[in-house]
């Protein structure tokens, strides 16, 4: 049998390649999040940064100034940080919900391939707080904590920690702190302290290239394409593959992508790295045309977001979209990018979205509508309101009942239900938090664009 010619390692190259940048994108862009964030005092705004198995409180709500997570809320307090069960098991701390009724919070945990594999919080602790154990997929079960207490075992080592309490203004901020507080990672004695994975101390390029930052410079693929697979490999050394995904990682695997902390993409050779790079740049369209494809309706809501199984496109454009997102039993999330007329959302228009009487999001908690620049962060304005939702202060309902919000760049007449634009395009995101069962049913009013 004659050897694969140039042609056919190049083509085989490229379909390997499309195939592991949508699989392993989302543990790439974790990993990179990890190694930024554990980079600590690295860049002007640091709130979220910590050393490994470290909490950060960030005691404010998100603002323009936050640029390490795209797509934040702005109404809940964080508290983050990124947790290495290679080191041993780690005792989480969920506070008492009786302390702080009507108070929602949410301590959501996701693994390293951004799959939320649990949400300890009000709606399912005990209300008098709990201690939760934490350990890595491969802790023998003969050595768990034996103390009683729930254990919840991670599907990889890496698991990164998002608690969210909602947060309103002023005094409501200091009183959201004092359940924050609660939130406390406990360090047993005898196990490591501060060790990043392997992967992380290994990265390749700059933690900063995003790939948001490599599509506005496409030409520079020669640099951002080897970095990525030398880190899909690294990462895919020391996390673990959920176990669906084992065939997938096998076939990369033996057509040259190792698991392995000492890959080097140029030790390939040159037919399949030019296939590989191909297969990447299609990958990355295949990403950003399916970021802007939800022409069919003004919103476009997911309920499959926070757990992935096999919908690895899914799982890619959230990850590029918005990092972090709660599964749907927690939150639901509703995408805008298209008024009714299904054109693009642009500040110069003056828009109305019109919930109908008694046609309010169907939650336990609360809802906010949040806008975001084309940068997928939080428009800076004079006003400095980036959502409303219903905890917003002096909002004016319909004499109906109804209530109308207006969201435009030029201010309107009557601000207290304006959301401010930038003048070029934009989106929203609706939050629902603890949905009811009709939030599946429910259908949310679109954009009406006024005339000029």
């Amino acid at each position: 049998m004659n050897p694969p010619t140039t042609s056919t390692r190049h083509a085989l190259g490229q379909a390997i390649g499309l195939t592991a940048f949508v699989w392993g994108y989302p543990l790439v862009e974790s990993l990179r999040t990890c190694r930024l964030q554990t980079l600590t005092g690295n860049g002007e705004h640091a709130s979220w940064r910590s050393e490994i198995d470290q909490l950060q409180h960030v005691r404010r709500v998100s603002t323009d100034a936050d640029r390490d997570v795209v797509t934040p809320a702005n109404d809940l307090l964080y508290t983050t940080g990124w947790i290495n069960l290679a080191n041993g098991p780690r005792l989480l701390h969920v506070p008492a919900a009786a302390r702080h009724p009507g108070r929602y919070f949410v301590l959501a945990l996701y693994d390293a391939w951004t799959n939320n594999f649990d949400n300890p919080g009000l709606r399912n602790c005990a209300a008098g707080g709990e201690a939760i154990w934490l350990v890595g997929p491969d802790h023998p079960a003969d050595a768990l904590p034996a103390d009683g207490r729930r254990v919840l075992r991670a599907p990889t080592d890496l698991v990164w920690l998002i608690a969210r309490v909602l947060a309103g203004a002023g005094d409501d901020v200091i009183a959201a702190q004092a359940l924050q507080a609660e939130i406390r990672l406990e360090l047993p004695e005898g196990t490591r302290s501060g060790a990043r994975p392997g992967v992380v101390d290994h990265w390749s390029g700059p933690p900063e290239d995003t790939m948001a930052a490599w599509m506005a410079r496409p030409d520079d693929l020669d640099s951002f394409g080897p970095h990525f697979f030398n880190n899909l490999c690294h990462g895919l050394a020391s996390q673990k593959v959920p176990e669906s995904d084992t065939g997938l990682a096998r076939w990369i695997a033996s057509q040259g992508l190792m698991p392995d902390l000492s890959f080097d993409f140029f030790q390939l050779d040159e037919a399949l790295r030019a296939g590989l790079l191909q297969g990447l740049c299609d990958g990355a369209a295949l990403l950003l045309e399916g970021s802007r494809s939800r022409k069919a309706r003004p919103w476009a809501t997911h309920f499959g977001l926070g757990r992935y199984g096999c919908d690895y496109l899914v799982r890619a454009l959230t990850a590029y979209k918005g990092l972090g997102a709660l599964a749907a039993d927690e939150a639901v999330y509703a995408m805008g990018d298209f008024d009714a007329a299904r054109a693009p959302l642009q500040g110069g228009r003056r828009y109305r979205l019109r919930f109908e009487p008694g046609e309010l999001p169907p939650v336990d908690a609360f809802w906010s509508v949040t806008l975001y620049d084309a940068d997928r962060f939080l428009y800076p304005n004079a006003l400095g309101r980036h959502s409303i939702g219903d905890r917003t202060p002096d909002l004016v309902h319909d004499a109906d009942g109804g209530l109308t919000l207006a969201i435009s760049h030029e201010p309107p007449a009557d601000q207290r239900n304006w959301l401010p634009a930038p003048a070029g395009q934009f989106y929203l995101v609706l939050r629902m938090y603890l949905p009811r069962p009709e939030v599946r049913s429910w259908t949310i009013p679109p954009l009406l664009a006024e005339s000029a």
